[in-house]
């Protein structure tokens, strides 16, 4: 390519990574680092899955109904955190930008 011949178009390809995924989130907490990223951390909410649970058993050895968690099972809501980000703030702003159209989009197609 020349180098002052000014460009009308480009293609960029899209490729997936090995470790690609695609994971659901329910929200993101972060901050800005020390040296001037911004950190998003993404996760997702679930309640609590106990350790284990007793059961109340009938005499044909029939489980009839939870009775109690056992010893050490949490209580509440877990909140998982999937993976984390950082980025610039330009990347930043793009990513507004960019979710910001979105919404418009959802807005549009479900009125």
């Amino acid at each position: 390519m020349a180098k002052n011949k000014k460009l009308n178009s480009v293609t960029i390809h899209n490729i997936k990574n090995s470790l690609y995924r695609q994971v659901h989130i329910d929200g993101a907490h972060g901050g800005i680092t020390p040296t001037g990223f911004i950190n998003v951390n993404f996760f997702s909410q679930r309640g609590v899955i106990p350790k284990g649970t007793e059961f109340e058993v009938n005499d044909e050895g029939q489980i009839i109904r939870p009775i109690k968690n056992i010893k050490d099972s949490k209580d509440g809501i877990i909140r998982e955190f999937e993976f984390g980000t950082y980025m610039d703030i330009n990347t930043c702003i793009s990513i507004k930008e960019f979710l910001e159209k979105k919404i418009e989009e959802y807005k549009n197609i479900s009125k």
